[in-house]
């Protein structure tokens, strides 16, 4: 189970990268200029228009934490931890979206790129469930 989380992990991060690539760009237009990795690094730990993503960023650290630190994942923690990835990643129940869900759903809706990452994360998930 240790090694479908790191899996996990890894397919959260690279997710996360190419949404960051994404918001990066839209930074850039909107100030006409490139950002340098230094500027980027900074809005995505202060800059409001990258706070949507800091629960993801959250969720990757808790995720690292959690194998890193835990010798034997009990099925609690996983159940969790999937629940926790699903809560993100699907609609939330109800009308209210999370702004998370609001401007990810963007991305799902227009960037292929995202749309395979996604399903590549979900497939993971998928692997994962039958420890709900």
């Amino acid at each position: 189970m240790r090694k479908q989380f790191d899996e996990l992990a890894s397919a959260l991060k690279e997710l996360h990268r190419s949404l960051l690539m994404l918001e990066a760009k839209k930074m850039e237009a909107a100030l006409g200029r490139k950002v340098s990795p230094y500027e980027l690094l900074g809005a995505s730990m202060n800059d409001p228009n990258f706070a949507w993503l800091r629960v993801m960023s959250e969720l990757i650290v808790d995720i690292d934490i959690l194998v890193d630190e835990s010798p034997t994942l009990t099925a609690q923690e996983a159940n969790k931890t999937v629940a926790t990835t699903l809560n993100l990643l699907e609609k939330p129940p109800g009308l209210i979206a999370t702004d998370f869900w609001t401007r990810y759903t963007d991305y799902l809706a227009t960037n292929p790129d995202i749309i395979m990452l996604h399903s590549k994360v979900k497939k993971i998930l998928d692997s994962l469930r039958p420890q709900m």
